[in-house]
């Protein structure tokens, strides 16, 4: 039982409304992708094959950076008790 409660106390207040918070949608597309190309790595570079020079660092970062962003960022519509 301990452990269940201090997970209760490590979780937010609306947890069960997490589906609806864009940080988390992105953090799961940003996982799918990169699980995907670690499961079929040849697709996966297939398909920056077909992206401009240009544009293929730009995935990685997108991957990376788009999730932590909305995280921090104060979504429009929710409210943190302030």
């Amino acid at each position: 039982m301990k452990f269940i409660e201090r997970l209760r106390s490590a979780l937010v207040d609306d947890w069960r409304d997490c589906w609806r918070w864009l940080s988390v949608q992105a953090a799961i597309i940003a996982g799918a992708v990169a699980g995907w190309a670690a499961s079929e790595p040849e697709q996966f570079a297939r398909m920056m094959e077909a992206l401009p020079p240009w544009a293929r660092p730009l995935v990685g970062a997108g991957v990376a950076i788009i999730p932590i962003y909305l995280r921090i960022y104060r979504q429009e519509g929710r409210s943190d008790g302030e």
